[in-house]
């Protein structure tokens, strides 16, 4: 016998103390159901399946609904109709997860070797043995006018040697020698690291004045970042880093681009939560199909590369216009304008996001 059966229903809710009418089959305050029966193994296996097949059909309804209907979930659910879809907010938290999982096997499988070139020095010639050791003595004691090094620099570029990345420079020699773009914070980082490989006994303060550095907080905080780092390829363990971690930077960011949907599609019907359901909604679909990108990248890189590209090109746009006609039910004409507006300002918030969580990545790398 069931514990739904009418035999076994009471007249007052056994969590809550509610009264109940006798036809009720669960309390019409706090949802348990009406029973007086005592739970069997039979019931216990009975409820966990319902409950799981329950979850199930929601997640199943969603991925379907997002896949084959843009938009469409989004705005069902802000119409009420939350029994059939799963939490937007959790279902982007869960795909989230399962994205990062993917990341760390793409990552994982594309990079195994990840050497530190101050280990092999086997594999340098002994010219350029005896290259680096005479800069990292002139770069560290002479002064950055001294014709000899500059000398030295212009011919190691001449024989075009990439291993200069394990020198030390001090401040005055970056300055004075190294100026486009980001390159003197990255050889600073580089030379922090290395001068704490070769000494690993001096301290920070110590080290910051022998390379001709300010001791301040930055400085500081610069030089401790720079022992974290596992080789010289700053930049590729930055933006591995940055990408491992997008989406918990992207979860982050979607509560400020949902103010980019809430001043164009401006509605007193739309509040702001209903529009950030529609962003959750729309990058759970951006974050499914880079999941399958990921899992088509593990049996051919190129095959993947390919559909990325199609992906960005043709398909995210058209889903993203898709998306934008189904939820706000606006005219085509005025969603291909909003749409085209979307798209100059999607980059402007793009970047402001950007830049607060690369703040946050900095602080918590």
């Amino acid at each position: 016998m069931s514990r739904k059966d009418i035999k076994y229903r009471g007249t007052q809710c056994i969590n809550c103390e509610t009264a109940l009418d006798i036809s009720e089959k669960y309390c019409h305050h706090c949802g348990q159901l009406n029973s007086t029966k005592k739970l069997e193994i039979r019931d216990f296996i009975e409820e966990f399946f319902a409950n799981f097949y329950a979850y199930d059909s929601r997640l199943r309804n969603s991925i379907i609904s997002i896949f084959t209907k843009p938009g469409v979930l989004a705005r069902e659910f802000n119409e009420g109709k939350r029994h059939t879809y799963a939490n937007p907010f959790r279902l982007f938290l869960s795909v989230s997860l399962i994205l990062f999982i993917t990341f760390n096997f793409v990552e994982g499988d594309r990079s195994p070797n990840n050497v530190d070139p101050l280990v092999v020095d086997n594999e340098l010639t002994e010219n350029q043995k005896q290259d680096l050791k005479k800069l990292d003595s002139l770069s560290i004691k002479a002064i950055g006018k001294n014709s000899n090094v500059k000398g030295l620099i212009s011919s190691l570029n001449r024989k075009e040697i990439n291993h200069n990345r394990d020198s030390i420079y001090t401040k005055q020699f970056i300055d004075e020698n190294i100026s486009s773009g980001l390159k003197p914070v990255i050889y600073t980082v580089l030379s922090f690291r290395n001068f704490n490989r070769k000494y690993p006994e001096k301290t920070t303060e110590h080290a910051l004045k022998e390379l001709g550095h300010e001791v301040t907080f930055y400085t500081k905080t610069l030089f401790n970042k720079s022992k974290l780092f596992k080789s010289n390829d700053i930049e590729g363990e930055v933006f591995d880093y940055f990408y491992q971690k997008l989406p918990f930077f992207i979860f982050l960011s979607l509560p400020i681009l949902t103010l980019m949907f809430w001043l164009i599609f401006y509605s007193k019907k739309i509040n702001y939560t209903e529009h950030l359901v529609f962003s959750y909604t729309f990058f759970s679909f951006i974050f499914m199909c880079l999941m399958i990108f990921n899992l088509i990248s593990l049996l051919n890189d190129n095959v993947a590369t390919f559909i990325e590209g199609i992906s960005f090109a043709f398909l995210f746009p058209i889903y993203f216009y898709k998306s934008l006609r189904n939820f706000y039910q606006q005219s085509r004409w005025i969603t291909v304008l909003k749409f085209l507006i979307l798209n100059p300002l999607f980059f402007l918030f793009l970047s402001i996001c950007t830049l607060i969580m690369m703040l946050i990545g900095i602080i918590l790398f």
